[in-house]
Formats: structure tokens, C-alpha cells, sequence
């Protein structure tokens, strides 16, 4: 009653706004009631959290088309979205390497920083996401140091990076600040493609992300502070993944969907149900330690081991042999994916005169790895048993409707050959880039059933983000 006194007197476009936000704010604690959830996915956030949030959305106007989608990656980040200088309707995406490199001259992103990690490793960052909000005294930052050339410093009671310049110059950052810099690279990329200044995005995050990492890490910090956007939310990257197919439709209704992100440097798996328009998280696993580089390491230290056999020359204390040797592994993994035997030149990793090759077979890489794929298999039968006797298990395989491999390591033969043979030869999506594409189709309003986590989906949200 308060609030249609107040507005009475307000001009008729003030009135109507506030009027909106009034049956948002009614909305939002009837949703707070019911269970609110992250696109589907229950999160627990507060009634006074989503009063707050609600004040963000004066800045969407109320027929926004979706702007843009990130996806931040530990190993490739991408922007996608619609629309273009002269057709609304298509698609692009843009994707650069997770690197931003700190130099005495300015800042590198994307490729340019990968190839100044060559040159410098110190300066250069990568794999940050992992670092999101966490303290100088976890267990993570001791693991992670022994990874990275560069150190970690306490910074407002968090976790943060220094990096040291050529000429000696120290720089400390936030690893939020990090993921900031490459959002803005990805924004001005897009910005470019379509002819004019976007300020509403959707960001992925892994499942196991909880709000606060979500709300402060990402959302705030991340990609509105650093990031330049005005206004963000937040996707479960496995919903997102899903989306990709439709599956957060009518179509996917009641089915209990398992995706599996297989990324560069982490694991995750996910198994929840969409129901009348949200999503039900089932369970979850993650590794954050588990990926397509540990796969390549195992390449390197097998090539290591070779060449000192061989050709009787250690290379493990030459950082430049190594960073050589690395490359040739990952182009021989990736090479692999499509034939069953890569030449890897060792001579470049020698710098000797002569041409020396050494073979290397789709098979030995499968031997070399399979105790990798052994944890991401153990990963899915936990999702997939959820606490339930062994002796269930083949029920509770059955009882997986859609099975999803996300990320760019399922380009690996072996992973989807293991999976399917988990699942007695059962048909499965392989898709490196569904989570993406899946979080532009929810950037639009007319695509999305439920965008905030202030909200329970379909028809209770805001008209604006409702199918």
C-alpha cells in the first residue's frame, strides 16, 4: 500500500518502474519461501540478498535482448551471443587462451600473453579460477605454488598473485582482477563484432561454486568491476551445457541429465533434473587437478625419460628444452586425436644438427594416461551411484536419460571410448563447446525460463526472462 501512495505523484514512467520492482520484490520472497535457486539449481540465497539485487535491474531495461555469454576457462575463455551489424539473429563467438601476461610496457591477453609465458614465465598468469576467493593459508594456494612461476601474497585477507617485470618492477593482483582484464578483452572483441557497447552478460560457473564466489568473485568483481558490464548473472556451467540442447525446455522436462566437463586442468561432474522449468541438483563431484594437461604431462615426462635413454641428455633442469618439449607433446596429443601415430621432433628439443624423430602411438598415450581416465570414471560412478550400494549401480545408469562430455579434452578419443563403455556402449552428446553456446541461448529473454537465482523459473519470474 506504501509504495502505490509514495508513487502517485511520480511521473507515469517512474511510477511504472517502481510499481515493476515492487512485484519483483513480491516475487522474490515468494520464491525465497518455495526455494531459490542459480538457474534452476538450489543455491540458498537470501530474501534480503535478492531485495538488494533487485535494484540492478533498472539498468536492463525491460525488453533487453541477451547481450552476451561468458564462459572463463582455466586453459580458453569465449564470449558468445546474437545479433551483428546487420543480422540481429546470428550467432558469434570469440575464444582467446587464458593468459594475461604483465609486462613494463602494458598488459598482454589471450594469445599474446601464452606466447610471452614462453619468453617470460613469471609474468605470466593462467589456471586463476581456481584461486577465487580463497586465503593465503589454504591448502590450494601451497598446491598451487609448486605449480606456477610466479608467487602469492596476502591481499585484503585473500589469496593473491605477484608477478615481477622484466626490469624488476612487482605487481600484485587479485586473481578476480585477472579474470576481470580477459572479460574486458572478450567484451571489446564482441563490442567490435556487433557495432556498439554492451553492458548485460551471463558468466558460467562450475557447479561446486557456491554464492559468495558467484555473487562477490564473478559477478561483482570480476566481470562488472574489472569486466566493464553493468549488469551480470550467473549459469551453472553443466545447466548451460544442457540448454545447448534444449533440455531446459519442455523437451527435457523429468530427465535426469549427467554432464561430465572435462576441461584442460579440472574435472567436474554433475548429475540434476529439470522439473517444471528449474533444475534439481542430484549430485555433484570435482576435481580441480584433473585435466587435459595432466595428460600432456604424462606425454612430457615419457618423452623425458626417452630422450635420456636414448639419446643420453637430462633435460628436466633446462626450463627451455621443457617449455620446447611441452609444445611438441601438445600438438602430438591433439594430432592424435585423429590418427593413430604423430612423429614428435626431437631434435628441437636437442638443438642439434641433425633431424630426430621418435614415434609416438595413439596407443602408448592410452597406456601412459589410463590410470587419469581410471579417476574420472571413479568421479562419474560416484555422481551417477549417489551414495547408493554398488550393487544399484546398473539401475542407476539406466536411469540417466542424457549423458553430455563437455570441455576441449573430449576431443580425445579414449575419454569418450571410456565413457561409453562405462555406460554399456550407450549413445552421448560429445560437444567441446555446448556450455557457451548454452549460456547465449539463456542470455535471451525469450530463451530463457530462469536466469536469476532470486527467482523459482517459469512463469514466477519476471516477465522479461520468462519462455
Amino acid at each position: 500500500m506504501a509504495l502505490a501512495k509514495d508513487s502517485s505523484s511520480l511521473p507515469p514512467m517512474a511510477a511504472t518502474r517502481l510499481l515493476y520492482l515492487g512485484v519483483l520484490l513480491f516475487l522474490t520472497m515468494a520464491a525465497s519461501t518455495l526455494g531459490v535457486e542459480a538457474f534452476g539449481l538450489p543455491r540458498g540465497v537470501s530474501s534480503a540478498d535478492c531485495a538488494y539485487k533487485l535494484q540492478q535491474y533498472a539498468t536492463i531495461p525491460l525488453s533487453s535482448p541477451g547481450e552476451a555469454a561468458i564462459h572463463l576457462g582455466n586453459t580458453k575463455s569465449c564470449i558468445a551471443g546474437y545479433g551483428g551489424r546487420w543480422d540481429p539473429y546470428t550467432a558469434y563467438q570469440f575464444c582467446i587462451p587464458s593468459w594475461v601476461a604483465f609486462t613494463d610496457n602494458g598488459t598482454l591477453v589471450g594469445e599474446a600473453a601464452l606466447q610471452h609465458a614462453a619468453i617470460n614465465p613469471g609474468t605470466a598468469v593462467s589456471g586463476f579460477k581456481r584461486l577465487f576467493g580463497i586465503r593465503i593459508n589454504d591448502e590450494m594456494v601451497k598446491r598451487e605454488a609448486d605449480l606456477v612461476p610466479y608467487k602469492f601474497t596476502e591481499q585484503i585477507g585473500r589469496c593473491g598473485i605477484q608477478v615481477e617485470t622484466e626490469q624488476g618492477q612487482v605487481m600484485n593482483f587479485l586473481p578476480e582482477r585477472v579474470a576481470g582484464i580477459l572479460i574486458a578483452e572478450l567484451k571489446k572483441m564482441a563490442e567490435a563484432h556487433l557495432g556498439h557497447k554492451i553492458g548485460y552478460a551471463v558468466v558460467t560457473a562450475p557447479a561446486h561454486f557456491g554464492d559468495a564466489l558467484r555473487s562477490s568473485s564473478i559477478r561483482n568483481e570480476a566481470a562488472r568491476l574489472h569486466g566493464g558490464f553493468s549488469a551480470v548473472n550467473v549459469v551453472d556451467e553443466q545447466v548451460a551445457a544442457a540448454a545447448a540442447y534444449r533440455l531446459h525446455e519442455k523437451r527435457g522436462d523429468g530427465k535426469v541429465v549427467l554432464v561430465v566437463h572435462l576441461g584442460g586442468r579440472t574435472t567436474h561432474a554433475t548429475k540434476f533434473k529439470f522439473k517444471d522449468g528449474s533444475g534439481r541438483l542430484l549430485q555433484e563431484r570435482h576435481d580441480i587437478y584433473l585435466g587435459g594437461d595432466d595428460f600432456t604431462n604424462r606425454v612430457v615426462d615419457y618423452f623425458v625419460e626417452l630422450i635420456k635413454e636414448k639419446h643420453h641428455r637430462d633435460i628436466r633442469g633446462d626450463e627451455g628444452a621443457l617449455r620446447k618439449l611441452r609444445a611438441d607433446c601438445e600438438m602430438a596429443k591433439k594430432a592424435l586425436s585423429n590418427r593413430e601415430g604423430v612423429l614428435v621432433n626431437v631434435e628441437s628439443v636437442l638443438d642439434q644438427g641433425s633431424s630426430l624423430y621418435e614415434e609416438f602411438t595413439r596407443s602408448k598415450f592410452e597406456e601412459l594416461n589410463g590410470d587419469l581416465m581410471a579417476r574420472v570414471i571413479e568421479m562419474v560412478e560416484m555422481v551417477v551411484l549417489g551414495g547408493a550400494p554398488a550393487s544399484q549401480l546398473r539401475s542407476h545408469q539406466d536411469a540417466i536419460d542424457e549423458i553430455i562430455l563437455v570441455g576441449g579434452s573430449v576431443r580425445i578419443p579414449m575419454v569418450t571410448q571410456v565413457i561409453e563403455d562405462y555406460f554399456h556402449g550407450r549413445g552421448l552428446i560429445r560437444d567441446e563447446e555446448a556450455v557457451i553456446r548454452g549460456a547465449a541461448l539463456l542470455s535471451r529473454p525469450e530463451s530463457a525460463r530462469y536466469v536469476e537465482e532470486c527467482y523459482n523459473g517459469g512463469v514466477s519470474g519476471p516477465l522479461w526472462l520468462a519462455s
